[in-house]
């Protein structure tokens, strides 16, 4: 790709990073390094402007350390990529910036679509394929849970919306009841209020790892196996496991290639499969990560594949579109035929123009 593009990332407020395992930084390093432009928004900046999303942008210069330009008020839709990488909780909050994000154009890409993530769970999409998940149940009610542990005698409890280990609690059948007690407390939340819960078959063999795959437009780019510290199950980077290299199983292979065409039709172009056992536990599309980790024990640099597949995806979004001379902006601009059907720019939209055609017209 030879012209400079723009990526727009939404982010999480600055504070609340790890800096030093942010897998964003890592994506907008590589970026700026190829002479592509990287910006910051975070959710509190963001407006809905009649029907025209607008930010309070943050030009990032470097990540390296990180390094920030001053901000300012831009229309959204004049960037070639926005990337939603704010993790969960999936709130109400979040739910409005997906709304707000319905609004950029066609000529903007997504990675991920705003409309997947909004869709679809984290914990809850891998049910579309039960035969690859351990035995599984979605609910808030306390008698369901209590069912499914005697059942199970052993399962792992997670909050519907949240991520990285937080609120995860074994629950394991007892005769005095006592688990009946933990699945209560399980099902309050923060606010005081019952909430949804996702409860999995505990799995022993997760002493031996939790793969995670990193999937870039349904194709395994890299894996990393996440070890539980000494006395632990979880096998969060959060929470303090190990990593080492690991390979692709061949029964983990064959539901990659199961979901990868779903993925792929749902504009979910970055994923991050989660496999205890060769089972799919989860399908990360918020914000996946562990970019670092797989580069630190395969030796290889992950963010090489992703920027690569992003920068393709860009210019065969530009090529399906047409450009037209914006007179009030004074600049070319992208639109598709559908939406803009005008007899005024008709000559324009005969023809198909590539990104650095158009390039050459906006110098």
């Amino acid at each position: 790709m030879n012209t400079r593009a723009k990526f727009l990332f939404v982010m999480d407020p600055l504070e609340t990073l790890n800096l030093e395992t942010e897998t964003s930084l890592v994506l907008m390093q590589e970026l700026i390094e190829r002479g592509h432009e990287a910006y910051w928004l975070q959710q509190e900046d963001l407006a809905l402007v009649h029907d025209e999303p607008m930010g309070l942008v943050f030009p990032v210069t470097s990540t390296g350390p990180l390094e920030r330009a001053e901000p300012a008020w831009s229309r959204l839709n004049q960037f070639d990529a926005v990337l939603v990488r704010k993790d969960p909780p999936f709130d109400t909050e979040y739910l409005q910036l997906t709304l707000i994000l319905d609004h950029l154009g066609p000529g903007v890409a997504q990675f991920n679509e705003v409309k997947a993530l909004r869709n679809f769970n984290e914990k809850m999409l891998p049910l579309r394929w039960p035969e690859f998940t351990p035995p599984t149940l979605t609910t808030m009610n306390t008698d369901q849970l209590e069912k499914f542990t005697i059942e199970h005698r052993s399962v792992v409890v997670k909050p519907l919306n949240d991520c990285s280990g937080r609120g995860i609690t074994r629950v394991d059948w007892d005769e005095r009841g006592d688990f009946r007690k933990q699945i209560g407390e399980a099902l309050i939340g923060a606010d005081g209020k019952t909430r949804f819960l996702v409860a999995q078959k505990y799995l022993p063999a997760v002493s031996q790892g939790d793969k995670r795959v990193y999937l870039v437009n349904g194709e395994a780019v890299g894996i990393v196996n996440r070890i539980p510290k000494p006395g632990s199950f979880l096998a969060n980077i959060h929470q303090g496991a190990q990593c080492e290299h690991a390979e692709l199983s061949a029964r983990e292979n064959h539901i990659i290639n199961t979901i990868a065409p779903f993925l792929v039709e749902h504009g979910i172009f970055l994923a991050g499969a989660d496999f205890i056992d060769g089972y799919l536990t989860e399908l990360n599309i918020t914000s996946p990560s562990a970019i670092r980790q797989i580069n630190e024990v395969s030796g290889e640099q992950v963010q090489h594949s992703i920027v690569d597949a992003m920068l393709a995806r860009i210019v065969r979004q530009r090529r399906s579109e047409r450009a037209i001379f914006d007179r009030t902006a004074g600049t070319w601009r992208l639109c598709s035929l559908p939406r803009n059907p005008c007899a005024r720019c008709n000559s324009e939209l005969r023809r198909p123009i590539s990104g650095a055609q158009m390039y050459q017209r906006l110098v």
